[in-house]
């Protein structure tokens, strides 16, 4: 059993609110604002891959609405779990997180929603325009720059908490609470510090 079936096997599934994900673009303007800190533009979508064909072709139906309903990229990678990211690529927060909906309720609808575990968005410094190392913006194509902090939404809880990998398998907590803080009211923050799961080497950059 891996790490994630451990984490999220342990209770009863219960019904998702993914309406949740769309005060992500609000609580990415309370980021910049209170904390100097802009989504990425990077996201992903993680899912444990059953057996068979259903799933497969689900898989490709999802990533051929991708490429008809999404301005930036998307790439599906396997962690060394074993599990399976749906990788999206795209600066305008709003067609970000629009498009990691799709992916969670297509599935979801389709009666594979036992299958999806979490979904991530990358948190990055906030850099005014024409400054090194990348631009903070909310329109474009091409993602901001490469993730710092994450929020991280629970399928299967319909929450988000925060988190801030500092080193190797080391998390810094201490911001985490600060990034709570700032968000309980824009998002549903999980209440059990003890579901605030450690998900190393993200494939989210």
């Amino acid at each position: 059993m891996g790490l994630l079936d451990t984490i999220f096997g342990r209770t009863k599934p219960v019904q998702s609110n993914l309406d949740g994900l769309f005060a992500v673009p609000s609580a990415s303007i309370t980021l910049q604002s209170a904390a100097g800190q802009v989504c990425s533009g990077h996201a992903g979508v993680c899912y444990k891959p059953p057996s068979g064909q259903g799933f497969e072709d689900m898989r490709s139906e999802v990533e051929k609405l991708l490429a008809m309903d999404g301005t930036g990229s998307f790439r599906t990678t396997e962690d060394t779990y074993g599990y399976q990211w749906l990788v999206i690529d795209d600066a305008d927060i709003g067609e970000l997180v629009n498009q990691v909906h799709l992916v969670n309720s297509s599935l979801s609808d389709a009666g594979w929603g036992p299958q999806l575990l979490c979904s991530v968005f990358g948190v990055a410094d906030h850099r005014p325009a024409g400054a090194s190392g990348g631009l903070a913006n909310t329109t474009g194509t091409e993602p901001v720059s490469a993730s710092t902090a994450y929020l991280v939404y629970l399928f299967k809880r319909g929450t988000f908490y925060p988190f801030v990998p500092d080193g190797k398998e080391h998390r810094d907590l201490e911001r985490e609470l600060k990034l709570k803080s700032l968000l309980a009211d824009d998002l549903t923050i999980e209440a059990d510090l003890d579901r605030w799961f450690p998900l190393w080497d993200l494939p989210v950059s």
